[in-house]
């Protein structure tokens, strides 16, 4: 009886390892050294243009929710792309709240009898009580195996072990629910961290699905001529800029100009982010719709972003975009640009 009683005293404990055990070594799987979690969907009876738009329909209403959108779509080549921010919650009680905002990106692949989705450009502000302004992350540095687990890689570390555990489950329940919409369900009862609708069967959505109408048409951007020095500065790769750089440009002053009009120059933008799309690096800012450079910049125009430290009228930093794409957010517009060439002091 005594024996019978600690068992069932120990199944908690049993429990709890194995589901810690999904989120210990290679839980985050890695390209290239950046993170990227990568789903395939491998439909045989489908076309290229029946996944896209059971594909479309799914990331219309995913990406619909508050804090995430939709910015570029192409049907001819199976491309949908969208980003999101929102929070990933650690504890909440009536006297704490405990949380990160999390940055991403999505990339959606559609071609014959499959569909590959990945999920990536994952950043984290936290809020801290010794300082005013939040910690910030990129995932690379804060929840991969390096970082994240400790010297024997059977534990989660104290700290950001929370971070990888939330990233893990929010990655698995958006491939969850994009299975769904292919009629495909998890083994077992599922409840998502996040309200999604139950989907229909395929047979059934494919009869429903209406064609989706492409978000963004994207033209082939000119090659840009990295080799160039630009006022002093010197030419960087664009996915060779070192992090620690990157985090200095939201606090930089920055400026947009149109290539063809350098006396039009936008001052109140800002700065989103640098990553990568399709295999394209790509730039994005947030700026006003009734700005005359926003105005300006047509797709596939071609504009520079400068940005100088707020005590100083130096430029340190420069991208020079072609625009590709937009999107919107709120009362302001997301402009997407592929990298061209960029320039550090």
């Amino acid at each position: 009886m005594k024996q019978l009683l600690l068992f069932f005293l120990f199944i908690p404990s049993l429990l709890i390892a194995q589901e810690d055990q999904k989120y210990l070594a290679g839980a985050i799987p890695e390209e290239g050294g950046k993170v990227v979690f990568t789903k395939e969907i491998n439909m045989p009876s489908l076309s290229k243009g029946q996944i896209y738009d059971i594909m479309y329909q799914w990331a219309e209403k995913f990406f619909s929710e508050e804090g995430r959108r939709l910015v570029y779509s192409d049907k001819d080549k199976g491309d949908i792309a969208a980003v999101g921010e929102e929070y990933l919650v650690f504890q909440s009680t009536a006297l704490s709240l405990d949380r990160t905002l999390m940055d991403y990106r999505v990339t959606i692949e559609c071609e014959d009898n499959a569909a590959k989705i990945k999920l990536a450009g994952i950043r984290y502000e936290y809020n801290v009580s010794y300082q005013r302004e939040p910690e910030k992350y990129t995932a690379e540095e804060w929840i991969t195996d390096k970082y994240a687990l400790n010297k024997k890689k059977d534990k989660l570390n104290r700290g950001n072990g929370k971070f990888r555990r939330k990233t893990v489950d929010f990655a698995e329940n958006m491939f969850q629910s994009a299975d769904a919409a292919f009629g495909i369900q998890p083994a077992g009862t599922v409840t998502p961290a996040y309200a999604l609708t139950p989907a229909t069967p395929v047979q059934q959505q494919q009869q429903a699905v209406r064609p989706a109408a492409p978000a963004q048409q994207i033209a082939q951007a000119p090659v840009g001529n990295n080799t160039d020095v630009c006022q002093g500065l010197s030419a960087f790769e664009p996915d060779k800029v070192p992090s620690t750089l990157l985090n200095m440009l939201p606090d930089s002053k920055m400026q947009v100009t149109p290539a063809d009009n350098e006396n039009l120059v936008e001052r109140y933008a800002t700065w989103k982010e640098m990553g990568k799309m399709f295999g394209k690096n790509i730039a994005s800012i947030s700026i006003s719709p009734e700005s005359e450079v926003y105005k300006a910049v047509k797709d596939n125009d071609i504009y520079t972003i400068t940005f100088t430290k707020k005590d100083d009228t130096e430029t340190w930093f420069m991208i020079q975009c072609v625009k590709q794409g937009e999107s919107s957010e709120g009362q302001q517009k997301i402009v997407i640009g592929e990298i061209l060439n960029v320039w550090i002091r």
